[in-house]
């Protein structure tokens, strides 16, 4: 059978959701074009969903797309043009994907800072990236910061995701900076549309500071190109669909969730913003997600609570438990190998399936298909432990300069039928 290479090369690939209907008839190049493509396709009513005074609020695809446009609108109202840059210093939320949307939009170069940087760090990234604009999520975080910003000079406007408080003297809120570009949206009606569409494909779309081995932070230049061809590649492996539904757990200032968050986006997967590290065993409980993209740690700890609570119990219960274990290690070493599974170990995992596996899948909310980790090595016995339990771990590896992923392990189907 021979094949024609300029056929494979210009078809574009074409897949469909769960109802039949295509995601893309040809695969976006930009990210303004991934945007806009998800939400004609895969427009849904709780596309982006968070916690607020106990309740979880949706908003949906067209919302977003409409908050996005005037976000851009408005950086453009405060003079901000194409190659210009802007920082964003915030936890996850809906209001960083639709900053981040924003930029993108506008021709901005949005520059991700993670929480937990020192104000001494936080100070180099801005002093190099030399952003206008700053992005924060409330006032706390830039009574933090304010020190590190009057020392960068560039910064010409703070924007607080907070609606809730004052602005400074030189801030508004993203609500405010909402309205404005909404104004100027009415008076300009093919403004967007223009900026959007000078978006190339090989053109700088975030700069990312990682910190390397040795020195300074040191900023990636990441294009359009970059982390859309990684999202549509990475996620190809997968089946992955509009049915299913997401925790975002990971900081979306790491190029392995801000990635991720772009597949959710593509796929038209209902994404839910976990409230802090401390709620994310509620949300889990409350979300019940399909997917769950978490790093090693993650996995490990839940791993030592389980045992733990098993030991506390009592003896017999603890007997039970590594018992079980050595049974889910035993099963998933046959699904690796794609061996048959013998009578009697068929038998005994259904047992320890209802005593121990099936408590470690309600941990997660007892609806995943699998989970994805990265970000650093997963130890055998861990992907042994949950595969075996029933709770698959697809483990990829890559870098923030190849935004990230480089190779992933391919979902294994079930190992030949149980002889029970």
């Amino acid at each position: 059978m021979s094949f024609d290479v300029e056929e494979i090369v210009t078809t574009p690939k074409t897949r469909t959701n769960d109802r039949g209907v295509p995601f893309f008839e040809n695969e976006p190049k930009t990210l303004p074009e991934l945007f806009v493509q998800a939400t004609e396709k895969l427009s849904r009513p709780d596309a982006f969903c968070f916690k607020q005074d106990g309740e979880w609020k949706h908003i949906s695809s067209a919302k977003a797309l409409e908050r996005i446009g005037n976000i851009a609108l408005g950086l453009y109202s405060l003079g901000l043009r194409k190659g210009d840059k802007a920082a964003i210093l915030s936890s996850n939320s809906p209001d960083w994907t639709f900053a981040d949307g924003g930029c993108q939009f506008a021709g901005i170069v949005d520059v991700p800072i993670y929480t937990t940087l020192a104000e001494n760090s936080i100070e180099y990234i801005l002093k190099d990236a030399e952003p206008r604009v700053f992005f924060l999520q409330d006032l706390k975080t830039y009574e933090r910061v304010k020190r590190a910003i009057a020392a960068c000079g560039t910064i010409e406007k703070i924007i607080l995701f907070d609606p809730k408080e004052e602005c400074l003297e030189n801030g508004i809120s993203l609500a405010e900076l909402e309205k404005a570009g909404e104004e100027l949206g009415a008076t300009a009606p093919f403004l967007l549309r223009d900026l959007s569409e000078k978006a190339k494909p090989d053109e700088i779309a975030t700069l990312i500071y990682t910190s390397g081995t040795t020195g300074e932070p040191k900023g990636v230049m990441l294009s359009h190109t970059n982390i859309i061809s990684n999202a549509i590649d990475a996620g190809s492996t997968y089946d992955f669909s509009d049915r299913d539904t997401c925790l975002s757990v990971l900081p979306l200032s790491h190029i392995f969730e801000r990635t991720g968050m772009y597949l959710y986006i593509m796929n038209g997967m209902s994404v839910h913003y976990a409230e802090s590290v401390e709620k994310v065993p509620d949300n889990l409980q409350e979300v019940r997600p399909t997917l769950f993209i978490g790093v090693p740690r993650i996995f490990e700890k839940v791993y030592a609570v389980a045992r733990l609570k098993a030991a506390q119990s009592s003896r017999l219960r603890e007997r039970i438990f590594d018992w079980a274990i050595e049974i889910a290690k035993e099963y998933a070493l046959r699904l690796e190998n794609m061996e048959a599974v013998p009578v009697v170990l068929a038998l005994e995992r259904r047992l320890a399936d209802r005593l121990v596996y099936r408590k470690m899948r309600e941990f997660f909310g007892g609806n995943l298909k699998f989970c994805v980790t990265g970000g650093a090595a997963l130890s055998d016995d861990i992907w042994l432990i949950f595969t075996g339990a029933g709770i698959p771990i697809m483990q990829g590896y890559g870098l923030t300069e190849t935004s990230p992923v480089i190779s992933s392990s391919w979902p294994r189907p079930e190992p030949l039928k149980d002889r029970a």
